[in-house]
């Protein structure tokens, strides 16, 4: 009979979902469609460090927005975000202004997702590893891996592409188990400097660990001894530039450089560098790693990748749980029972209101034992009534599918089903599965069944759980009650609220006298409640308690005999809860326990005594446990091993120093027994990361009787040997083989922890006469030695054992050798093991060209022929590049440059002696020209400029109208009308325009052609430099910088026939402009045509060497032969003692004309106006940011600037090719006694604008070019 008492009042209080660890291990709803990724699941962490719930949702969102660009554009086949959902916390859901945010608070639209175990969580900042988004791997090559956390500051911390970069890398961890590619400093597995023998030399030289698409990375290594084949170790790193414009990939490597934006692919993945790509992939790139993904071999290629990402943000949908109990399943009434209990103590400790709903089975009938209701303490005595009342009977499987669609109905609202059975399988499984597949049902199934065959309901739960329940016999401490009850703990701790497994104890009374059992268990951390339960293994037995007291370190009573109104007892087990209804803090420390028996109770019985312990903060020690089978689904284990894996925490930092062992049950008819204990660590073959707080191990044995395997694990720390990292770690915490730890502290003085983890089954028995298991995998190849003179090189490594590492040592191995990309070739060799394990190779090496790598792995073979995989990769190198001597390729390029010198200097020869009269005529022509360059008052040249005769008039351009010039405020330009009739032949190419002094508004007009010589640049030396130099009374402004080369910063070449010197007539948006006054037009960012199709954000990227850029506005379809309407050429922003004025400056004002040019006039002449004209630290610059600088000013005006814009990243993205220069047509000339030939002489020169406006005079000055303007 169910004995509950209760205080008289309740208060019915909604709590939040705390103390969920944060990255779970949980099959993935997600899936890649023809709309992209859908069912991808977000959640916001309670605490997280978001301020603001509107601008942080918004920001989540455009974060994921650019994940989903960047990781698109880093793979040749298209991927991308479709469907979203964001999880919002509960306090959020609670707050009027917050709950907003809501685009539906109908849980039953998506009943499914589970913040729990979210794709992607947003967290507070890790105590260790700060705003690091990080996805923990802890299997092998192309295992998912943990979920990726996203500390909160990195979302507003970074640029947008850079965190898009770094996302995609986390989302190929967490999705496709990729590894990254790179080292780091002192790492023995995958350093980020290694030395390698040369072929042709004694010397070893350091390599960089890194991944640039087989091209040099630009960088520097961090000391000078790194440089030399001596002294360079494994301590030297590679920093590279962080900008790098020839290299786009791997994203795997250095996401935050300037350009990386691929995955590598087979064509450039350099498999010979010991990264964590290469170790546990072997040869694979990281494409081919993401394309071996049933994402991709599936054949779906998403349809649209620029389509708008669609999300849901909901409050976490997850209400409670269904219970099935399946009756009818059960063998005999022994095993019914002992379900029948672990439920009823699994509702006794549902501490915060819960949906509950319960159906049984009878084998004929569904009855609804409990209808969903909101459970506390009030309905806790008549629902356990109720469940004790049910009674064993025996039935058929056959209507069990009834019971099956009821519980697909509950899920629907959010609830979680478990199922107690003991059934195989059932009629129409197959149907049942997929469509429990299709509604993502999540299913808890605990299974006690006792056979040696594969449970094939275990394929229900493939967004859950399986627990198969081991029928352990003839133990004291353990049996199928215990692991029962222990099972449904660990389901609630994963699925609501973390509980803590603290202390396991078997009680015994031996005989009458024998009436109070006390013992001790140790309580590691501050604790807000504890979950006390006492029960008899044997359920045919009664319960023989009084009472059950528990002590304070201190000795003060929490709890005895008088305080028992929180007790809950039936005649099979006695539980309380210390702190349901009160807020306590438990302090740490050695607590004590009473257990008083009833006397009148003679017979021998065995009590169970289980404490688990919940915290109201993350400062617990928390394990969490699974295995290879995330999906429930049978492995095959001629494939790989199975890994048996817990996380061990505490606040969220990686635990050290832990002792974990995993204990293996195996059915082996009606019983189950301890199959094995295997120790799992946090290093060792089976690690991926050591210090990352995850203990791995394989099952290398498998069992020959059995398919399903239990397993429990025992966790502990003692003498405070298990530690944390109380500082900081701010280097990619997934890149290295070890992550180091710069300030250990004790986790606890001591703790225990017992976790009754998920099960797993083998798809197929083993038989033990036929071998299909490999070998072990070699993981320490190393070249030992090398003879430069024999060419024979010495290769080690430990011998490795069959059955994956639990037989005989293998004496068989196959040597693998590849040159470059080449394809492997093999040998195989038959090698003796010494002593100490170890196995010793020479090899013939063989003749390298330059720059060539050759690359061995080896792999061993049992005496089945089953092979193992291949080792880790060593390379040696081959003859660096020739630096100092002529290379066969250069000596052929010099070859053919010499005969090509021959072939001009022959034409030149033949030219002059078929046509003497006109070579000199040309003599004489050159030495003219070099007399009116050269002489300031030339009277030649003088009367050359007064001459009548029009040297050079450009074709006129069809005209358009612009009515409106207007440009808006976030500047876009407006729009031109085109001309169907308008003509499409190509302008020729001429230089600034000059406009009427005082032209009509809205139009455009034609204009000469203007050089200025030297006399102009005379004036302006001797002139004012803050003062505008005029042309006579044109609308030119130009002015220059002081330490511009004055010739140079005369005119600015605009590339194009379609631009105008400036813009005329008053904004149209302004009542008050005056038709004829001159409006400053606005500054565009930056002189691009973005690639539309890849819709790349542009934002605030990092420069090279760190130097910033900001304000990058790129241009509309429409503006495509845009550039720039107005240019600053700028001094030094920190004045030096050479500096002018900071008003001196190159400003030319320009607009573009009506008629838009065809494609191939189109071209920025302003990046080649900075190329030959600026100097030093001057920049280019808009009223409100910094487009270019160039760090390399010394402060001095001396010789021209190295700068070329053209290689800034503001010119990387989207700029089109420089273009040839289109030279003017060839008109009819005439000739002048005085002057020859009327185009071989440089004087300025009149023409005719389109609406026959007067010819304006030109400058009077010598014809002395600017080498800008020269065409």
């Amino acid at each position: 009979m169910a004995r509950l008492r209760t205080e008289n009042t309740y208060v019915f209080v909604p709590l939040f979902l705390v103390l969920i660890a944060s990255p779970l291990t949980s099959t993935s709803h997600i899936t890649l469609t023809t709309d992209g990724y859908q069912n991808v699941v977000v959640a916001i962490d309670e605490n997280s460090g978001f301020t603001s719930c509107q601008q942080d949702l918004e920001n989540i969102k455009e974060l994921i927005r650019n994940t989903s660009v960047s990781f698109g554009q880093g793979l040749e086949r298209p991927a991308y975000f479709g469907d979203v959902t964001i999880i919002l916390p509960d306090s959020w859901v609670s707050d009027p202004i917050c709950s907003t945010l809501m685009t539906s608070t109908n849980i039953t639209l998506l009943p499914w997702a589970r913040s729990h175990s979210a794709d992607i969580r947003f967290t507070p900042n890790h105590p260790v590893f700060g705003n690091q988004p990080h996805s923990f791997q802890y299997g092998g090559c192309q295992e998912p891996g943990l979920s990726i956390n996203v500390p909160s500051t990195f979302v507003s911390n970074f640029t947008d592409v850079t965190k898009a970069r770094i996302m995609a890398r986390e989302w190929a961890h967490y999705r496709y188990g990729v590894f990254d590619e790179g080292g780091m400093p002192d790492d023995e597995r995958h350093p980020s400097g290694y030395m390698m023998f040369q072929t042709e030399s004694s010397d070893k030289v350091v390599r960089a660990n890194t991944c640039s698409g087989g091209k040099t990375l630009r960088g520097e290594w961090n000391n000078e001894e790194c440089k030399s084949t001596n002294s360079g170790n494994s301590s030297c790193e590679f920093q590279p530039d962080v900008y790098n414009p020839d290299i786009t990939s791997s994203l795997m490597y250095r996401p935050d450089l300037n350009n990386m934006e691929k995955f590598c692919t087979k064509e450039n993945h350099d498999d010979g560098v010991p990264s964590k790509l290469s170790y546990h992939c072997g040869s694979l790139s990281s494409s081919d790693v993401i394309y071996k993904h049933p994402d991709f071999t599936s054949g779906v290629t998403p349809a649209n990748a620029s389509a708008e990402i669609a999300f849901s943000v909901i409050q976490n949908p997850f209400s409670g749980y269904h219970v099935i109990l399946d009756i009818a399943s059960f063998s005999n009434k022994l095993l019914f029972d002992q379900a029948k209990n672990s439920l009823m103590q699994f509702i006794a400790f549902l501490l915060d209101p819960v949906l509950l709903s319960i159906d049984t089975y009878d084998g004929l009938n569904v009855s609804e034992l409990q209808p969903p209701v909101y459970l506390d303490t009030t309905m806790l005595e008549p629902l356990l009534l109720t469940l004790e009342s049910v009674n064993y009977v025996t039935g058929s499987p056959n209507d069990f599918g009834v019971a099956l669609e009821r519980a697909q109905t509950r899920a629907s609202f959010g609830q979680d089903v478990i199922l107690l059975t003991a059934v195989q399988t059932i009629p129409d499984l197959t149907d049942w599965i997929t469509s429990y597949d299709e509604n993502k049902v999540i299913v808890h199934l605990v299974h006690f069944g006792v056979s040696t065959a594969k449970v094939e309901m275990a394929q229900l739960a493939s967004y859950g759980s399986v627990h198969v329940i081991p029928n352990v016999a003839n133990s004291n401490l353990m049996n199928p009650y215990t692991w029962a009850v222990n099972t449904l703990q660990s389901i609630y701790g994963k699925t609501r609220s973390y509980r803590a497994k603290i202390f396991e104890q078997s009680v015994i009374k031996t005989n009458s006298s024998d009436m109070i059992k006390t013992g001790y268990f140790y309580l590691d951390s501050p604790a807000s409640k504890l979950l006390v339960s006492l029960y008899c293994l044997n359920t045919e037995q009664s319960l023989d308690v009084d009472s059950v007291s528990i002590f304070q370190p201190d000795g003060y009573p929490v709890r005895n005999e008088t305080t028992v109104n929180d007790l809950i007892s039936t005649d099979d087990f006695y539980t309380f809860v210390v702190g349901r209804y009160q807020a306590v803090t438990l302090p740490p420390g050695m607590w004590s326990y009473e257990i008083k028996l009833d006397f009148k109770v003679t017979q021998q019985i065995v009590h169970r005594l289980d404490i688990w312990a919940e915290a109201a903060d993350s400062s617990q020690v928390q394990v969490r446990t699974w295995n290879t089978a995330l999906d429930n689904q049978p492995l095959d284990y001629t494939k790989a091993p199975v890994g048996l894996y817990a996380q061990v925490t505490q606040d969220r930092k990686p635990v050290r120093g832990a002792n974990v062992t995993a204990y293996v049950y195996v059915t082996d008819g009606a019983t189950s027994n301890l199959f094995t204990t295997i120790p799992l660590l946090d290093e060792g073959i089976s690690d991926v990361t050591s210090g990352d707080g995850i203990y791995s191990a394989w099952l290398t044995t498998p069992s020959y009787t059995s398919h399903s395997y239990s397993v429990y694990y025992q966790a502990y720390g003692i003498n405070s040997l298990a530690v944390t990292d109380n500082g900081t770690y701010t280097r990619p915490p997934t890149t290295g083989s070890v992550i180091p730890m710069s300030n250990p502290i004790p986790a606890a003085t001591q703790f225990n922890r017992y976790e009754y983890g998920p099960s797993f089954q083998l798809a197929a028995l083993l038989s033990s006469s036929f071998d299909l298991i490999r070998p072990q995998r070699v993981t320490d190849l190393t070249v030992l030695s090398y003879d430069v003179s024999s060419r024979i090189a010495e290769l080690g490594w430990t011998a490795p054992r069959d059955n994956y590492g639990s037989g005989d040592i293998v004496t068989r191995f196959r040597l693998y050798q590849s040159i470059g990309s080449a394809d492997s070739n093999f040998t195989e060799y038959t090698t003796p093991i010494s002593a100490d394990g170890s196995v010793n190779l020479t090899v013939q090496v063989p003749y390298l060209s330059e720059g060539e790598y050759v690359k061995y792995r080896v792999a061993g073979k049992d005496s089945s022929n089953n092979m193992a995989d291949p080792s880790n990769v060593v390379s040696m190198t081959g003859p660096p590049f020739r630096t100092g001597g002529i290379s066969n390729s250069t000596m052929w390029a010099l070859i053919g440059v010499a005969i090509a010198i021959l072939l001009i200097i022959l034409i030149i020869v033949l030219t002059r002696w078929c046509c003497p009269v006109e070579a000199k005529r040309r003599q004489r022509q050159a030495k003219r020209k070099m007399r009116q360059w050269f002489s300031c008052g030339d009277k030649t040249a003088k009367r050359a400029d007064t001459a009548p005769t029009t040297r050079y008039q450009s074709p006129p351009p069809t005209i358009q109208q612009w009515n409106s010039p207007t440009i808006s405020q976030d500047g876009e330009l407006p729009a031109v009308r085109s001309d169907s009739n308008a003509s499409t032949t190509p302008q020729p190419q001429v230089e600034l325009r000059q406009k009427t002094a005082d032209p009509v508004r809205t139009s455009t007009y034609g204009s000469e052609r203007i050089y200025f010589g030297q006399e102009d640049i005379d004036r302006i030396k001797s002139g004012p430099r803050s003062e505008t130099y005029s042309e006579r009374g044109t609308d030119e402004i130009i002015k220059r910088a002081p330490s511009m080369d004055l010739q140079l910063a005369t005119i600015l070449r605009m590339n194009s026939s379609n631009f105008s010197i400036d813009r005329v007539g008053g904004d149209g948006n302004d009542p008050n402009s005056r038709p004829t006054e001159i409006i400053k037009p606005r500054v565009y960012a930056r002189p691009f045509k973005p690639n539309e199709a890849i819709n790349r954000p542009m934002g605030n990227q990092p420069a090279s060497r760190g130097y910033p850029y900001n304000s990058n506005k790129p241009l509309s379809m429409s503006e495509t032969n845009l550039y720039y309407t107005d240019v600053a050429l700028r001094p030094p922003v920190a004045q030096s003692a050479k500096s002018s004025p900071s008003n001196s400056y190159l400003s030319v004002y320009a607009e573009r004309a009506d008629v838009v040019p065809p494609q191939q006039s189109a071209q920025s002449s302003l990046a080649n106006t900075l190329r030959n004209g600026m100097r030093g630290n001057e920049e280019w610059q808009d009223s409100n940011s910094f487009i270019y600088t160039d760090p390399r000013f010394d402060g001095q005006s001396k010789g021209p600037s190295s700068f070329d814009p053209q290689l800034h990243p503001a010119n990387q993205n989207g700029l089109p090719p420089p273009l040839p220069s289109v030279p003017p047509p060839f008109p009819a000339r005439t000739y002048n006694v005085d002057m020859g030939y009327d185009g071989d002489y440089r004087s300025s020169h009149l023409s005719v604008d389109r609406n026959n406006a007067d010819q304006q005079a030109m400058s009077r000055s010598s014809s002395k070019p600017s080498l800008v303007s020269a065409v």
